[in-house]
């Protein structure tokens, strides 16, 4: 497997993903979150923020530094978790469940691109 495969729609998937968890991490933030965890999580957003921006600009794969794309697994790994939780939260209809399957199972294919 290699990076040529990731398709514009990968991309986007990606950037979904990102946005994703930077909302999740924002809603974290909101929560009486101190110390440590949450200067761990203001670094999180900040890297995927920068990844986010840098793909608006230029949305290809190879516009991305081998750093970039560990921030990328590392935001789509965040992006499984929560769609494991929604998943699991029993809040879905048959419908949304197969579309969150998808976007999971999309999500899932790319770590193991980027892994590759």
């Amino acid at each position: 497997m290699s990076l040529a495969m990731i398709t514009e729609k990968n991309m986007e998937a990606v950037k979904i993903a990102l946005n994703d968890a930077i909302s999740d991490i924002d809603k974290e933030l909101k929560e009486d979150v101190t110390g440590r965890k949450r200067v761990e999580l203001l670094d999180y957003k900040d890297k995927y923020l920068k990844v986010c921006n840098k793909l608006r600009q230029n949305p290809s794969i190879y516009s991305l530094n081998e750093t970039e794309l560990d921030i990328v697994a590392g935001g789509l790994n965040d992006a499984i978790q929560l769609l494991d939780d929604l998943l699991e939260s029993g809040d879905l209809d048959d419908f949304e469940k197969k579309e969150t399957m998808d976007v999971k199972d999309e999500c899932s294919h790319l770590v193991d691109l980027l892994a590759g």
